[in-house]
């Protein structure tokens, strides 16, 4: 009897991640969060992008999150790649204020840290008004971006 090696299949990961853009639009209603955290971690780790998941999950729960305690209506968390390799959350909804840090605010708070976590956990983070934004109605997002950077084992040596 002869027995040969078996070759081990050669899976083919791209080396870049084509763009992409998945839009949740849910319910006012804190039950939506955690099916958001969900969907942020199955989007990413469709693409390969499993790196990105804790940042991205704690981030688009943190901007949900405020959409829906400060408006009344529908939000919307989008999910975005772009060939910059550059990940943006954005969450839409019907409010009209521009986020602002609470002053009365303290670290150990359970309440009150989202921007303060935004700002830590984000590489770039903004917010715009819109009169034609998600609903047709006007708007408000909140988004941030978080940069892939490349691993150590896959930058060339010095």
């Amino acid at each position: 009897m002869l027995l040969l090696p078996v070759p081990k299949p050669v899976l083919s990961v791209p080396d870049e991640i084509e763009p992409f853009e998945y839009r949740l639009r849910v319910p006012n209603d804190a039950r939506a969060v955690p099916i958001a955290r969900g969907a942020t971690r199955a989007f990413l780790a469709a693409h390969g992008l499993g790196e990105l998941t804790g940042r991205a999950e704690l981030l688009a729960c943190e901007l949900l999150t405020n959409a829906i305690v400060h408006t009344t209506d529908a939000a919307e968390l989008r999910v975005s790649w772009s060939q910059w390799e550059v990940l943006t959350l954005t969450a839409w909804d019907s409010g009209d204020l521009p986020p602002a840090p609470r002053p009365d605010s303290h670290p150990y708070d359970d309440n009150g840290r989202g921007l303060t976590l935004l700002r830590s956990l984000a590489d770039n983070w903004g917010h715009f008004a819109s009169p034609h934004g998600f609903t047709c109605r006007p708007s408000k997002a909140v988004w941030c971006s978080i940069t892939r950077r490349p691993s150590p084992s896959s930058r060339p040596p010095v």
